[in-house]
C-alpha cells in the first residue's frame, strides 16, 4: 500500500475503530487496553483495523518502555547522588542530582511528542489514509497485508 493512500472502501466503523486505537494513548498506562481489545475483536473483520490496532499496541508499548527507562535512569542517578548529600547536608547538590532532574523533566516533553504523533496517526486513519509509525509501521504492514 502506498503511503497516505486514501481508501474509500472503508466503513465509518473501521475508521472510528482505527481512530480509537491511536487516541487511546491519551489514557496513560491503561490506554493500551483499547487497541488490544479492538485487535482481538476485529482482527478477522478488517485488515485496516487490524493494521492500525497492532501499530497502536506496539507504539504504546514502546512509549511506555521509553518513559519507564527515563524514570528508572532518573531514580538511579538520584540514588547514586544521595550518599554525598547525606554525608554533607550543607553542601550543594551534586551534578548527578541535576542530571537525574533532567531525566525526570524530559519525561513530559517526550510523552507530549508521543501523544502528538498518535493524534496525527488517528486523524490520518480516520480520513482513511494509511499511516505508518516510524520503524514499526512497515514491519506490521508486511505482516498484515502480505
Amino acid at each position: 500500500m502506498e503511503n497516505n493512500t486514501v481508501n474509500n472502501n472503508l466503513s465509518f466503523e473501521e475508521r472510528i475503530k482505527s481512530l480509537l486505537s491511536h487516541l487511546s494513548i491519551l489514557i496513560p498506562n491503561i490506554g493500551i487496553m483499547a487497541p488490544i481489545l479492538i485487535w482481538v475483536t476485529q482482527r478477522e473483520n478488517s485488515k485496516f483495523v487490524r493494521f492500525n490496532s497492532l501499530q497502536a499496541i506496539f507504539f504504546q508499548l514502546i512509549s511506555i518502555a521509553i518513559m519507564m527507562l527515563f524514570i528508572f535512569v532518573g531514580i538511579i542517578l538520584m540514588l547514586v547522588s544521595m550518599p554525598s548529600a547525606i554525608a554533607n547536608p550543607n553542601a550543594e547538590p551534586g551534578t548527578l542530582f541535576f542530571v537525574s532532574m533532567i531525566f525526570f523533566f524530559l519525561y513530559f516533553p517526550i510523552w507530549f511528542i508521543f501523544i502528538i504523533y498518535a493524534i496525527v496517526g488517528a486523524i490520518l486513519t480516520y480520513k482513511g489514509k494509511i499511516f505508518r509509525y516510524i520503524l514499526i509501521g512497515k514491519i506490521i504492514e508486511n505482516k498484515v497485508y502480505k
